[in-house]
């Protein structure tokens, strides 16, 4: 639209008309108000579908440079894709007015990925500033009725950028009259809840009698004093009399939880008989807790024949899906187990974000199987035929990271080698590098990685060439990040970079169910790598472990059978024998005074029967008992063993 300062009148005019929308939104109200609503959204929409997006990854990078917020998807199936977008532009610093108001952004969503998916696709906002909460959320879903295939628009359709900008900048001056205007609603919110309650009292003296006439079950209204106000002719014929107008419920001799109803809000369901047949009687609140509206229905009644044969139908739909989920679970990575609804709905999250070449953020508590997970992404990318590359950053020095991670070249620094060094980044050309830890990443190297996440460009210490490469990032940290950039630690621009897809794996204190199969499957893994015979728990041993909260989750309970492979004779592992060990291990962690003793001299016994299994390999020892060779070395060192 401006040209070294020519004003292209034509566009400006479709500005100007779009802007009187915008203002207007503010102010306006009722059907007109909806209509302009519509206006807007579809204004939004246009304008997503010209923002030049080719993945969600450019999308979150687009929508930040706007300055419109800070995406992160949450979840992505093949009829949904849900967004999380902090710092909203439009509802930020919005009260509670209790509706969401992010047409805009919701309508620039729908535009974008409507290009990237190909396919027109709509956005509804499920949670709002507006409506109380702390971002706002955004269903993209397949618009209704369209199935036709989504192009992007033409050079010739496009709007012009400077219209998007001129339409944000007013758009601020529409957000602070929404702001007054919602302050001005909060004050006269109490009356009107006030009106509504005198309202509702009046509308249950009125509920409408030809409604409750067309139903078949037995129906009747009953105000908060016990006096029935209403009632169908359904249950006038069923009680054999002529129904009087505010007859109290005690003249009717009738069993009720009204009162328990109004108080709680919630309704009463129970069975009774009535003149020897078997009745439903359901009882719930109505007109805002001010009435409670009673229903009794026969057993025998099609009614209940239907709504039984609806359950029937719905738990084999449960059933089927179910098999269904656990039929799709068929991984690339046989090592992964997984047997709980929580993991099975994860997994298959993990498998489409995986198809994805969007960075990943994998969150969880230490020994939750961040660094399997991060393969499983890999195995099931289209990259699985190229390398994937595991960097522990807590094992790094600090001044080593930009060298590990980029690489140098000839004669960068005294001592480096005269060949130079390709970094980890570039020796996982094609494929995938995973950074575990990533909160251990100084400060000083997190820009130089948020460059190449949105560039995929960087130079190698001591170049002058800026060298490009085509590698998928995945992090993962037990870290809590969002305290970390608060306190300064951690870049808030790479936390959203990184965090374009986030996957939290649960600790294992809530998948519980799984720990039997996980248990028998590290026994056999143990079985084969070690070539000694396959253990197994007994049903008390299964409880014990299924009772223990695992603070270091599968990485403890890996470690723990590790041990008792070698500590158990039998083949048969009790649960005698893992809560001794699990009492042992936790008075390692925490005992003191005169258990001290007892507790080296169990260490050191252990330590002793392992070596001996191994045949005194150490490297083989130190995997067995889950530690690390060195702190093996200290240990022998420490209890002097020969």
């Amino acid at each position: 639209m401006f040209n070294n300062g020519i004003v292209n009148y034509e566009n400006y005019n479709h500005v100007e008309k779009n802007l009187k929308n915008v203002l207007n939104l503010a102010n306006s109200s009722g059907a007109s108000k909806a209509v302009e609503e519509e206006i807007y959204y579809n204004t939004a929409k246009n304008v997503g579908r010209s923002l030049n997006v080719t993945d969600y990854n450019s999308l979150a990078e687009k929508i930040m440079a706007l300055g419109i917020g800070q995406i992160v998807m949450t979840n992505m199936s093949d009829n949904k894709i849900v967004f999380r977008l902090y710092d909203c532009f439009t509802c930020s610093d919005m009260e509670n007015i209790g509706k969401p108001v992010c047409y805009f952004e919701a309508g620039i969503l729908a535009g974008a990925v409507s290009i990237i998916s190909n396919q027109d696709m709509d956005a509804e906002e499920v949670r709002c500033n507006a409506l109380g909460d702390d971002y706002c959320e955004f269903e993209i879903t397949p618009a209704k009725g369209n199935k036709k295939n989504f192009q992007a628009v033409g050079d010739d359709e496009k709007p012009d950028i400077n219209m998007l900008y001129l339409t944000i900048n007013s758009l601020k001056l529409a957000k602070s009259k929404n702001q007054i205007q919602s302050q001005s609603q909060r004050s006269s919110w109490a009356n009107k809840q006030l009106n509504d309650a005198l309202e509702n009292a009046l509308e249950a003296d009125n509920f409408n009698q030809n409604i409750i006439d067309s139903i078949p079950n037995y129906l009747a209204v009953i105000d908060s004093s016990g006096m029935v106000v209403r009632i169908n002719k359904k249950y006038e014929e069923f009680l054999s009399l002529a129904f009087q107008k505010d007859t109290s419920i005690i003249s009717l001799a009738w069993e009720t939880k009204y009162t328990e109803v109004l108080a709680t809000g919630k309704p009463a369901i129970w069975q009774q008989i009535i003149s020897g047949k078997e009745h439903i009687i359901f009882e719930s609140p109505i007109l805002k807790s001010q009435a409670v509206l009673r229903q009794v229905i026969p057993v025998e009644s099609d009614f209940i024949k239907l709504l039984l044969d609806k359950i029937s139908d719905l738990e084999e739909r449960i059933d089927s899906n179910k098999k269904a989920s656990q039929q799709q679970l068929k991984l690339k990575d046989d090592r992964v187990v997984v047997a709980s609804d929580v993991m099975i709905s994860q997994v298959n999250y993990i498998r489409k974000v995986a198809k994805t070449d969007a960075s990943i953020l994998i969150r969880g508590e230490s020994g939750t199987g961040k660094t399997l997970f991060a393969e499983v992404v890999h195995q099931e990318s289209p990259r699985r035929h190229k390398p994937f590359i595991y960097i522990d950053c807590t094992t790094i020095p600090k001044n080593f990271f930009e060298t590990e991670l980029f690489g140098y070249t000839p004669g960068a620094f005294t001592g480096a080698s005269r060949n130079g060094k390709a970094g980890k980044l570039e020796m996982a050309q094609g494929g995938t590098v995973f950074l575990d830890e990533i909160a251990e990443i100084p400060i000083e190297i997190q820009s130089k990685l948020l460059r190449f996440l949105q560039e995929k460009k960087f130079e190698k210490m001591g170049a002058v060439k800026t060298q490009q490469v085509d590698t998928r990032v995945i992090a993962a940290t037990s870290q809590n990040l969002e305290a970390m950039i608060r306190d300064g630690l951690f870049r808030k621009d790479l936390y959203y970079r990184l965090n374009v897809i986030n996957i939290v794996l649960p600790p294992l204190r809530q998948r519980r169910d799984e720990i039997p199969v996980l248990a028998a499957k590290i026994l056999s893994q143990i079985s084969e790598e070690s070539k000694t015979g396959l253990k197994r728990i007994d049903a008390s041993g299964l409880q014990a472990l299924m009772g223990y909260d695992w603070p270091g989750n599968i990485r403890e309970l890996e470690n723990l059978l590790k041990r008792l492979t070698f500590l158990v004779d039998d083949g048969v592992i009790t649960s005698q024998a893992i809560m001794m060990e699990l009492h042992t291990a936790a008075t390692l962690n925490g005992g003191v005074g005169g258990a001290a003793s007892e507790i080296r001299e169990n260490e050191r016994e252990l330590i002793i029967r392992v070596l001996e299994n191994c045949h005194y390999n150490k490297s083989a020892a130190a995997e067995k008992l889950g530690i690390t060779r060195q702190t093996l070395y200290n240990k022998i060192k420490k209890y002097q063993i020969s």
